[in-house]
């Protein structure tokens, strides 16, 4: 089963699946230990000496890949290929950019949900720009009581319309200007040549003044305990900022514009 995947989308997920991943040598060393305790308490039926003796020349040798045998190759030709599980979440939206083409997609959903992993993961994937809604912070003078209280209002989706949106309607080239947090103020202008495909992520970007620019769009969730882990590794400086402020806002955005509800597939990323 391909679910309907173009040939460019399963190469890459085959590719970056095979990719050796960070500490693998620490966990492939701390299977082989697993596999002779099996063996040395005789749950395995083979010989202590003989697999000690092998998996260690294995290991001075490198860790070389070790080939499947003729009769296994025979069983299951003409060839077989594994994707990495954190990627199976997300084949519905990859069959859907592959069959549909659509020209915008927005990414919303929790914070640490996955949101900027996914967009940079289409962007290896897919001939594609992204535009990211955390370029877009309000300016000093916008920050008002009144806004800020506002659902959905602590994001200069005005601008992000005007600046990103509107231009890549028309298949114009973007003039991104992003906010500076650092210095409170505008960037210089960076020229964005169009592409046929673009990605809007981030959360607000579902925004009910945005909506009407996506062909598809995306909500990411992660269940409380998985959500608070990663933020506090990700900048453990900002946790109390995300939990008191960041993530109650959030919410109360997604929840008096039933955002979930709105985006075309929802997507858990839990156990991604």
């Amino acid at each position: 089963m391909n679910y309907g995947l173009n040939v460019n989308t399963l190469s890459t997920l085959f590719i970056r699946s095979s990719q050796q991943e960070e500490n693998g040598i620490k966990q492939l060393e701390d299977k082989i230990q697993i596999l002779l305790d099996l063996i040395s308490n005789h749950t395995l039926p083979f010989s202590f000496k003989e697999s000690n003796e092998i998996l260690l020349k294995w290991k001075k040798d490198g860790y070389p890949a070790i080939h499947h045998s003729n009769a296994f190759n025979q069983l299951y030709h003409p060839a077989y290929r594994l994707i990495h599980k954190k990627y199976v979440p997300f084949l519905e939206l990859f069959q859907y950019i592959d069959n549909h083409h659509p020209s915008m997609i927005s990414i919303d959903g929790r914070c640490a949900s996955g949101k900027t992993t996914l967009a940079d993961l289409l962007k290896q994937i897919y001939d594609c720009n992204v535009f990211k809604m955390d370029d877009f912070f309000l300016q000093p003078d916008q920050r008002t009581k009144e806004r800020l209280e506002s659902p959905g209002e602590n994001v200069d989706h005005e601008r992000f319309e005007q600046e990103i949106l509107i231009p890549l309607s028309k298949h114009e080239d973007v003039k991104l200007c992003k906010y500076n947090c650092s210095t409170m103020s505008i960037e210089p202008a960076i020229l964005i040549p169009y592409k046929p495909f673009n990605i809007i992520e981030g959360s607000y970007s579902m925004h009910s003044n945005l909506q009407k620019y996506y062909d598809f769009s995306v909500f990411l969730t992660v269940n409380k305990e998985e959500q608070l882990s990663r933020l506090k590794k990700r900048n453990p400086k900002m946790f109390n900022n995300f939990i008191q402020r960041w993530i109650p806002l959030e919410e109360t955005y997604f929840n008096t514009f039933s955002i979930q509800e709105k985006c075309n597939i929802q997507i858990d990323t839990s156990k991604a």
